[in-house]
């Protein structure tokens, strides 16, 4: 055992025209060509974007190799969620001054007329109580998605760099390791939300002072929306796993020369997801539209489906991260 050799990419033994991982003791799955294709779009490896069907069928294998992994914080997502709306419903009975059950017993009767004489003088009697005290639920809620949501992140991205260089991290340790990353990744929320909320002023101000300049500021914000969605994907990637060097300015860098490609297959994820979202969203509001019961038990599926469906997302982003030369620190 000590005369093999160590953990890297060598000459698959069985195609010569091509690389393959050794893990130090078994050659794994994973492979790469030895050799660009004329276009210079090689189906895996390092540096080199894969084809947008291998792309798919990679991102759905992983999906399914490591879904005990990724299991773990998307059922921390999921939590947060919950919690959020317990929250929500909290602050709200507070807000209404404890007639929140009252309100859902009548709106949930089946025979409840919303313009019926007694029903209209009820609504009008309601009081509210907007003291700040009582917005703290909302926003402990909104925080725990917030801290959810970049767990996931973190979490998922780290699985599926690690599998796409032969390693397996399990859920509890890309979990231990993905908290460390929450500050980094609430961090570039907030720059994004802040490159987004400047945008948006400046079209505003151009629309009240100088309308005509909307002329050229409309197309430039579509141009440079899309753009910075694809280098904003790409950074929360790199903020999930890479060194602690700015995310956005490392997105851009990995993009330069290569953007048109990452953009297309970008968009075909997000088409796809896009479309089992849809599809299962219309099956279950339309199973869900009969009753009440129905109608909670079809919001929860397409809560989970969601769930699902940004971890897939977040896999596909991840090995469009790696085909593309993306950095990771020592633990990925």
């Amino acid at each position: 055992m000590s005369d093999l050799p160590p953990a890297d990419w060598y000459t698959d033994p069985e195609d010569e025209s091509q690389y393959r991982y050794w893990d130090g003791s078994t050659w794994t799955e994973h492979r790469a060509p030895r050799h660009s294709q004329p276009d210079g779009e090689t189906e895996s490896g390092p540096g080199q974007l894969r084809r947008p069907g291998r792309l798919i069928a990679e991102m759905l294998s992983m999906t399914r190799r490591r879904w005990r992994s990724c299991a773990t914080a998307a059922l921390i997502y999921l939590a947060a969620q919950v919690a959020m709306v317990v929250l929500l419903l909290i602050a709200g009975n507070d807000i209404l001054m404890g007639e929140l059950g009252e309100i859902w017993d009548r709106v949930s009767d089946p025979n409840f007329d919303p313009e019926a004489p007694e029903q209209t003088a009820y609504f009008e009697s309601l009081e509210v109580d907007l003291s700040l005290v009582n917005f703290v639920p909302i926003v402990l809620g909104i925080v725990a998605v917030w801290v959810g949501s970049n767990v996931l992140q973190a979490a998922v991205t780290r699985v599926a760099l690690n599998d796409l260089r032969g390693r397996t991290l399990t859920g509890s340790d890309a979990l231990r390791r993905a908290i460390g990353r929450v500050p980094r990744l609430m961090g570039l929320d907030l720059q994004v939300a802040a490159i987004f909320l400047i945008a948006v002023v400046a079209v505003i101000v151009g629309a009240v002072f100088a309308p005509v300049l909307l002329i050229p500021l409309i197309p430039a914000f579509i141009v440079g929306a899309v753009y910075f969605t694809v280098v904003m994907s790409l950074a929360f990637a790199y903020a999930s796993v890479g060194p602690a060097t700015p995310s956005l300015a490392y997105g851009a860098r990995l993009v330069r020369g290569r953007f048109w490609g990452t953009l297309g297959r970008m968009l075909l994820i997000f088409v796809v997801l896009t479309a089992v979202t849809l599809a299962v969203g219309l099956v279950f509001t339309l199973a869900g539209s009969s009753a009440l019961t129905f109608q909670l038990v079809s919001q929860l599926v397409q809560t989970v489906v969601g769930t699902a469906v940004t971890v897939v997302g977040m896999i596909a982003v991840a090995i469009i991260y790696h085909d593309l030369g993306g950095e990771s620190d020592e633990g990925a």
